[in-house]
């Protein structure tokens, strides 16, 4: 009877295996479905190295899930049709994910409850998938109003050891023929920006709300390229002067760690190295 009983009561071990995958997808939320985000699926044969994590792992087949969900999310919420949304529209969208990899998010952006500073977890410093899948499904659609004039929008840094609660810049991108020329203002502590020219039609190639991987094309070399000349060193300035915590320099080491240097140091020098770490920050 055991034996019978526990016959009935088992469950078929492909709707087992099915479930197991199922699980372990990257799909988090049911609002990241009615996006329209589909699920990767995993399997213990899956080849991870051809899955696209970041914007450059993309391809013409398979779009990073983060840049395929703010394009659903543009193309489903922008409220025009596909033949007045322009190649620069989907490059700022392009450029919007590239930013979320780097860190910044956009200014007065409200963090999803897991991200939070609390007790288990502290607020990100540089990629953070859940933050970035977050963001990516709230792209800001105010920012393509202006047709005639340039793209203008703000982001932000966030973390709770910045001992400035504004670690913010402003992005200025404005069409010139088939060129965009993106600005990075940061908004203090440094009074010269950033700056870079992109030509449009060779990343955005077509704009087609159908086949999402067919909009983009040669994006490898375009994220390196923003994020080493525009996000990356604005996120170094800022983190360098606001958050000493993590600051690559003296005042970011562990005081145990700047225990041991002072070992191997003489008065005077001990003396110098005390007045750098005690320094505060210009603003």
């Amino acid at each position: 009877m055991d034996s019978d009983a526990s016959e009935n009561n088992s469950v078929p071990l492909d709707k087992t295996n099915d479930e197991l995958q199922r699980s372990r997808s990257p799909l988090e939320t049911v609002a990241e479905e009615a996006e329209g985000y589909q699920p990767i699926l995993v399997t213990p044969a899956t080849e991870w190295k051809s899955l696209p994590l970041l914007v450059e792992d993309s391809s013409r087949v398979l779009l990073a899930p983060s840049l395929q969900l703010a394009l659903r999310h543009f193309f489903t919420h922008c409220g025009r049709d596909v033949i007045e949304i322009s190649r620069s529209d989907l490059m700022i969208v392009l450029i919007y994910v590239i930013a979320l990899e780097t860190g910044l998010i956009p200014k007065g952006g409200s963090l999803p409850p897991c991200c939070r500073p609390g007790k288990h977890h502290t607020t990100y410093r540089s990629f953070d998938r859940r933050l970035v899948n977050h963001f990516a499904s709230r792209l800001p659609l105010d920012w393509f109003g202006a047709r005639a004039g340039p793209y203008r929008f703000e982001l932000e840094l966030v973390h709770e050891s910045a001992t400035s609660s504004n670690l913010s810049c402003t992005l200025v991108a404005l069409s010139s023929g088939d060129l965009l020329i993106v600005n990075l203002l940061p908004f203090y502590g440094q009074k010269a920006g950033f700056s870079v020219t992109v030509p449009i039609s060779f990343h955005v190639p077509a704009v087609n709300g159908n086949r999402l991987p067919l909009c983009y094309q040669n994006l490898s070399g375009l994220s390196v390229k923003l994020k080493n000349e525009l996000f990356v060193p604005f996120r170094n300035h800022m983190y360098s002067k606001f958050v000493l915590t993590i600051s690559p320099s003296l005042r970011g080491l562990p005081q145990e760690l700047v225990g041991r240097v002072m070992e191997y140091l003489d008065e005077p020098a001990r003396r110098k190295l005390m007045e750098v770490l005690t320094m505060l920050p210009a603003v």
